[in-house]
Order: C-alpha cells, then structure tokens, then sequence
C-alpha cells in the first residue's frame, strides 16, 4: 500500500503493521485515533481484513470522533464463508469479523472502501481534495 501510493505522489506520515492475533501491541482503534490526532497527518488509510473486530471498532471510533477524512479496504472479502485463513485473528464469529460487516461499519461512518489496493491511491486523492 505504502508503495501505491507513494508512486502515487502521496505521502505517508506513520505507517504501522498491527496484525490481527489476539495479543497484539497497539489495537486498531487506538492506532486510528493517534492518527485522528496527528497534525502530520491528512488523510488516515486503514487497511483490515476479516476476522476479529478491530476494523468494525475503528470504524466506530471514526463515526463518532473523526476529525480527519479515512479510506479503508478489506483483504479476503473474496474468501469463502467458513474458509479458515491461516492465523489465529482471522476467525469469523457469526456475523462479527466478516469482510461484509467490515464494509458496512466504514460505510455506515462515511468511510469509502476501496475494492482493491489498486483503488486507494484515488480515494485518498479524492479525500484530500474534499
């Protein structure tokens, strides 16, 4: 991603890796809303995939307390339902964690979702111009 959009001509303040196994050292959320707060930064990317919460409560956080526009997109949104991906934070509970709730929570928030890497470089472009 942090090469898309540098041959992009775009930028990136902070860059994290968080990961999505249950122990972890900077959940999602949290890591959102340091970038909702950095002057440095213009425009917060939020790159999830399924399984696990994080991104539905990031999502949330942006909702209700986003100071600055976000893009986000869903790695495995094209993974079979009950498809069992490879680590232990990318497990689905019921409705929870999946790649169609993710989307709906950052929809629901005003947050576009782009359906490839491909398509962040233009979403960003078209959040700072807006």
């Amino acid at each position: 991603i942090a090469d898309l959009l540098s041959r992009a001509g775009l930028g990136q303040s902070t860059c994290l890796g968080i990961g999505g196994d249950p122990v972890i050292g900077l959940p999602t959320p949290a890591a959102v809303r340091l970038l909702n707060e950095d002057p440095a930064t213009e425009v917060i990317v939020i790159v999830g995939e399924i399984g696990g919460s994080a991104e539905e409560s990031a999502a949330e956080y942006m909702r209700a307390n986003g100071k600055k526009p976000a893009v986000a997109f869903i790695a495995g949104r094209s993974a079979p339902p009950g498809k069992r991906m490879g680590h232990a934070g990318a497990i689905v509970s019921g409705n929870q964690g999946t790649a169609e709730s993710k989307v709906k929570a950052f929809e629901a928030a005003g947050i576009p979702v782009a359906s490839a890497p491909s398509e962040i470089p233009r979403l960003v472009k078209e959040a700072l111009r807006s």
